[in-house]
């Protein structure tokens, strides 16, 4: 019995991947029990690269902040370890905190630049 993430696809719009990113290949699957929509976010300062594409692969695999490692972190705080539950993600959705450039928006006051990442979290326990 164990907890189980395959990882998180990339489903992001080919215009949102930088040159020389590859999709990784994640085991899906087709029986899962529920799936939610979460909003992830993702410390830019941590994940953040001069090359593109390896900026991209950090947010999704960083083992502090990454968007696997978060999945399993909610997995873990949702499932007794005793479960046997499998997962995987879809991401989906890539923005960032400093959207909003009002006078009041997070782009000039003091908040960390962060990406903000829609995935959608298939589950299945057994």
């Amino acid at each position: 019995m164990a907890i189980t993430n395959n990882g998180a696809a990339n489903s992001l719009p080919a215009s949102q991947l930088p040159s020389g990113y590859t999709r990784p290949t994640v085991t899906t699957f087709a029986d899962w029990e529920y799936k939610r929509t979460l909003s992830l976010s993702v410390l830019k300062a941590t994940v953040e690269n001069a090359t593109r594409s390896t900026t991209m692969t950090n947010i999704r695999e960083n083992a502090t902040v990454g968007i696997n490692k978060q999945i399993v972190d909610i997995i873990a705080a949702d499932f007794l370890a005793s479960a046997t539950v499998t997962t995987y993600g879809d991401w989906t959705g890539l923005s960032n905190n400093f959207v909003d450039v009002t006078g009041t928006g997070t782009a000039l006051a003091d908040t960390a630049a962060s990406y903000t990442c829609t995935v959608i979290l298939y589950v299945k326990a057994v």
